[in-house]
């Protein structure tokens, strides 16, 4: 691999140092094979639905989880965006690349829509090889930056990279870009919408669930292996008090886990503004600095 076209510092052997150190970077680390753990967030239970809503819109929800599930997307999507507009939360994510599964990483996020800004910090024990992430659409030439962890930070401080680049997805499933619950929302929606153009949509109801305690109503999704389909299965956990998706898990066309996605301690509106998604503002240097 050309290094020198992919990093730009002064110095040749920081920048060869910068990419051995960062390619694994943004999400997950592909070094080493770590098992899927058995989900300590999610619970099945049995018995009604519980939430803050009106008795006849859980019913809605539970009868439509039966029989569409675009529809139950579409009310939440709707829900959505003519309620929110900000939110901290803590995102818990694992995915699998290729053959190897990453660790288990717990990043504390916060999130605003307008204009779609994400910055991203990860708890010491599960950062990968940058501990910031810092994403605002349409700033510093639409790339993210990241800062490095350790000496390197020191060294470099921050880089920018493209969300999407070859590089990053080598590493990652999901850029940045598309993370939140609109977005997740949309992408879940493009892909029932296509199979079931093609017929090839199977959905069904999987009862009820608590993710980190919280209420949950199960959407399970089948799909054949055509079409560059995403995942072979995936189940969503719809929240029944804020109807966002609490949860998503994949799977393969083997059954086996190829990502899971949870949010926890999400508060909503809590008044982010720009000035949260400066550099300065997440502990990081300014691109360039």
């Amino acid at each position: 691999m050309n290094w020198w076209k992919f990093f730009r510092t002064s110095n040749r052997q920081a920048r060869i140092l910068v990419g051995i150190l960062l390619a694994g970077f943004f999400c997950i680390q592909c070094t080493q094979s770590y098992a899927f753990r058995q989900s300590q967030h999610v619970v099945a239970v049995s018995g009604q639905a519980i939430g803050s809503h009106s008795p006849e819109i859980l019913d809605r929800l539970q009868r439509l989880a039966r029989t569409d599930h675009i529809a139950v997307l579409e009310y939440c999507l709707a829900n959505y965006q003519g309620q929110y507009r900000d939110y901290t939360c803590t995102f818990i994510k694992q995915e699998r690349i290729g053959d190897l599964v990453g660790k288990e990483q717990v990043i504390d996020v916060k999130f605003l829509d307008e204009p779609f800004s994400v910055a991203m910090k990860w708890t010491p024990q599960t950062a990968p090889r940058g501990d910031r992430v810092l994403f605002v659409e349409g700033k510093y030439g639409n790339q993210m930056l990241i800062r490095p962890t350790g000496i390197l930070g020191g060294l470099i401080g921050t880089v920018k990279r493209p969300v999407d680049g070859p590089e990053v997805m080598k590493s990652t499933l999901r850029p940045v870009n598309v993370f939140g619950f609109e977005r997740t929302l949309e992408n879940l929606l493009n892909v029932y919408r296509q199979a079931k153009a093609n017929g090839d949509l199977k959905q069904v109801f999987g009862g009820f669930a608590e993710v980190d305690g919280r209420k949950t109503i199960v959407l399970i999704r089948t799909l054949p292996a055509k079409h560059d389909y995403p995942s072979h299965k995936t189940v969503t956990f719809i929240d029944l008090e804020y109807l966002v998706p609490l949860a998503v898990e994949g799977y393969d066309w083997r059954d086996q886990p190829t990502c899971s996605y949870i949010y926890k301690d999400i508060r909503f509106n809590v008044g982010l503004a720009d000035e949260d998604f400066m550099p300065q503002a997440n502990d990081m240097k300014p691109p360039g600095s």
